[in-house]
């Protein structure tokens, strides 16, 4: 009488544990957004609590803010513009790192180089 329900207790811990790595395994949503194009700096090197980044950050003009990249797919095209300014086009993607929580990251599927800004001029020129 016992074995039946000891077996019957590690099935239901063995699905249970199954159906929870599901969940964790992937840190990436399903289900990216419509396609978006930011232009900035693209810097490598990046990295983050744990190892927690993808290495790559497309910095704002100006040195305002920046947008994690994940460059995986455009490796050749990242490379050669690391350090210049671009233009990436790519689906903003949520991922699930255990250090950082909820990161917003934009995944490349173009890196084409963008045309300086125009250089601040002083007020009435």
């Amino acid at each position: 009488m016992r074995q039946p329900i000891l077996l019957m207790a590690i099935a239901v811990l063995l699905c249970s544990c199954d159906s929870q790595n599901k969940k964790v395994s992937s840190n990436e949503t399903t289900t990216p957004a419509a396609p978006t194009s930011f232009t900035g700096t693209l810097q490598s090197g990046v990295v983050g609590i744990g190892g927690e980044h993808t290495g790559w950050i497309l910095s704002g003009d100006g040195g305002t803010g920046g947008i994690e990249g994940d460059v995986s797919k455009v490796r050749d095209q990242a490379s050669t513009n690391d350090g210049k300014r671009v233009t990436i086009t790519g689906r903003m993607s949520e991922r699930n790192y255990t250090e950082r929580g909820k990161v917003q990251v934009l995944v490349a599927e173009s890196i084409t180089p963008a045309p300086k800004t125009a250089a601040n001029r002083p007020a009435g020129a």
